[in-house]
């Protein structure tokens, strides 16, 4: 078969076009080693025994936390309108209908602070024990002049025991859950100003429950933390500091 120039002219062309692919094509393969050998020796991507270590657990845990909307307030305080010297019946009488649309209130809160100590008995499994106090007051004033009429305060102590399940444990980072169960002890006092009298209940105990099922610490030895629970001590969200060894 006779070649002529145009065909020779094709054939190198394509021979140089196989050669130059070929090369490229090997640089490009070279560029993508390289590229994967960088990222699977870059810290971030190593799977060395060092960086997966499980966590490193400290027996003893003591912290402290508030919580962001405490438990006995969500759930109302056992607050009563002001004259509770008078009968029960007082409230549905024309007199106390009178009496409360006379008077506003105000509450506040304290919110709750709680000081813990956790022992750590696998990296699983933990017992906490707490104590936690929670304030509340309810002021009433006079629609007429803004004057203050009374005022009514609760104060809660709260020892409980915890037990927490941990579900994720690495060197900086634990992920847990956990339920609690104790008693409340609960202080009541009462302020007349129109009579100077006023009344101080004896302590009244209630049961507590507390229910937190995501909670996630962050630190080695000094460590912080976030829950997310609801119960007696707190609804919504509890943050704290604590301190390992």
């Amino acid at each position: 078969m006779l070649l002529n120039r145009e065909s020779l002219r094709y054939c190198n062309y394509r021979g140089d076009f196989c050669i130059y692919s070929a090369v490229g094509l090997f640089q490009m393969n070279k560029l993508i080693a390289a590229i994967l050998v960088s990222l699977l020796s870059f810290p971030c991507f190593s799977k060395g025994k060092e960086d997966w270590q499980p966590y490193d657990l400290k027996k003893h845990e003591f912290a402290l936390s508030g919580a962001v909307f405490p438990g006995r307030y969500a759930f109302g305080y056992d607050f009563d309108f002001i004259p509770r010297l008078y009968s029960p019946t007082y409230y549905a009488s024309v007199s106390g209908l009178y009496d409360n649309a006379a008077t506003y209130n105000k509450e506040r809160s304290t919110n709750t602070w709680t000081f813990s100590y956790t022992y750590n008995f696998t990296r699983i499994f933990s017992l906490q024990a707490s104590l936690s106090y929670e304030g509340g007051w309810d002021e009433y004033y006079s629609r007429a002049d803004d004057s203050l009429v009374g005022m009514t305060e609760c104060h809660y102590l709260t020892p409980m025991l915890t037990a927490r399940f941990s579900w994720l444990n690495r060197n900086l980072v634990r992920i847990y859950s956990s339920v609690g169960a104790g008693i409340a002890v609960s202080l009541t006092d009462e302020y007349y100003t129109v009579s100077d009298d006023g009344v101080s209940t004896h302590p009244e105990t209630y049961i507590s429950l507390q229910v937190t099922p995501v909670g996630i610490s962050v630190g080695r030895k000094l460590f912080g933390f976030f829950e997310l629970g609801v119960g007696t001590i707190y609804v919504g969200g509890c943050f704290g500091i604590g301190y390992r060894f």
